[in-house]
């Protein structure tokens, strides 16, 4: 088996977690297992003009690593991006260092590391299941009373206006409301007791 199968065939499926449509595979258990097979490997985050990223505020930035293990080095470049895969024109320096190390598992791969997870990257993003969150469900199934109020509050703590809300932004939503409307109901239930 040459080093390419070798590292192909680490399962990495227990160290993935899903955000939205897509996969993420953990930098700090990529590396780990990678340098069992290449205790040797090195990897290095490319710098233009003394910054970390390259690009500018109408196209989107992009990071790049590389890796190096063996006689084998390969680049990869990543472009910095919210929640939705959208280019982030404005990157604050933790969008910068989360991409940094998304670009790195994403080089791993290129030696086979958990190759397999980026085999439909191409293909749609949106869940075909993905059902918007809407001012009505708000009210109606939610309780929420002042539903203006309630969206500002969250696209606060979110930084995503309510009409780009996708998969993510509305699960995390939902299951707060859904945590919020189980307190209330219980509190209801327990003032009906001491009645």
């Amino acid at each position: 088996m040459g080093k390419f199968e070798e590292v192909y065939a680490i399962n990495v499926n227990d160290k993935t977690e899903k955000k939205g449509n897509l996969t993420y595979l953990s930098w700090a258990f990529a590396w780990a297992e990678f340098k069992k097979v290449y205790p040797d490997a090195s990897y290095k985050v490319n710098e233009f003009d003394g910054t970390f990223c390259s690009g500018n505020a109408t196209m989107g930035y992009m990071v790049q690593t590389q890796v190096t293990a063996g006689d084998t080095t390969y680049e990869m470049w990543l472009p910095i991006m919210d929640m939705r895969n959208n280019a982030i024109l404005q990157p604050k320096m933790t969008d910068v260092n989360k991409t940094i190390m998304r670009c790195l598992t994403k080089n791993l791969a290129m030696f086979g590391l958990g190759l397999y997870i980026y085999a439909g990257e191409d293909l749609p993003e949106t869940p075909k299941d993905f059902e918007p969150i809407t001012e009505k469900e708000l009210h109606e199934r939610w309780g929420v009373q002042d539903v203006v109020k309630t969206i500002k509050w969250y696209e606060k703590q979110l930084q995503v206006p309510f009409s780009e809300w996708g998969a993510e932004e509305c699960e995390s939503v939902r299951g707060v409301l859904s945590e919020q409307k189980t307190k209330r109901e219980k509190k209801k239930e327990h003032s009906f007791e001491e009645e």
